[in-house]
């Protein structure tokens, strides 16, 4: 399933609108993709199991209710470094992954596949008690994300969440056509791919923008 996080959230929408912007600083840049990767994992949590448990007050005992998945954030390098740091910070007990990927050559016209480049990866090891969150900025041509997800999938997870600033309508599709239990939150929504796969109207590039190269 899939969700576009800014329909119904006015803040998301907001935090999307400056990363579009052109004129926004690299510094700007990565504090609303940190703001951005808050903003989801409140929504991502929607999608978790919880225990109930009870607290010792200062005047009594309260019942509460504790995500009980153990949970694991994986960044892909370098994009999603801002992003995955306010998704992590609201887990306290979560471990994190990293992908280095990069986009080869070119498999199919129109900007619609690449062959992935993977130099480094490293993820804990995931079984049927693991969420995986897998934070991307964008969700263009899905390339990158199927073979994180074909990575992933083998170790038999509990869940798998993607969390990206904003997708595009072919990629989603393209990822829910092979693993539909795999949950996509988006800060938005775009319908074009250009002839290089780069969203339209999108932000442009991610990283070049948060690092400033």
């Amino acid at each position: 399933m899939y969700k576009n996080i800014s329909s119904e959230n006015l803040l998301v929408s907001q935090v999307v609108g400056t990363l579009r912007n052109k004129e926004t600083e690299p510094a700007e840049f990565r504090f609303n993709l940190q703001k951005l990767g808050t903003y989801l994992a409140y929504e991502a949590v929607r999608y978790f199991d919880w225990i109930e448990e009870k607290v010792e007050t200062p005047l009594g005992t309260a019942e509460v209710r504790m995500i009980r998945d153990n949970i694991v954030v994986v960044a892909i390098l370098r994009a999603a470094l801002p992003m995955a740091e306010g998704v992590i910070n609201q887990f306290s007990r979560a471990s994190m992954g990293v992908v280095s990927a990069s986009r080869g050559k070119m498999l199919k016209e129109g900007g619609k596949d690449f062959r992935i480049d993977v130099p480094y990866i490293n993820i804990p090891y995931l079984d049927k008690s693991n969420v995986a969150i897998i934070v991307d900025p964008m969700l263009a041509s899905g390339s990158t994300m199927l073979f994180i997800l074909d990575h992933l999938y083998q170790q038999k997870p509990k869940r798998i969440v993607v969390l990206s600033a904003i997708a595009s309508e072919y990629g989603i599709k393209r990822i829910l056509e092979k693993h539909p239990e795999t949950i996509i939150l988006t800060g938005a929504i775009d319908k074009e791919l250009n002839e290089k796969g780069y969203i339209i109207p999108g932000l442009g590039d991610a990283g070049d923008r948060a690092f400033n190269t």
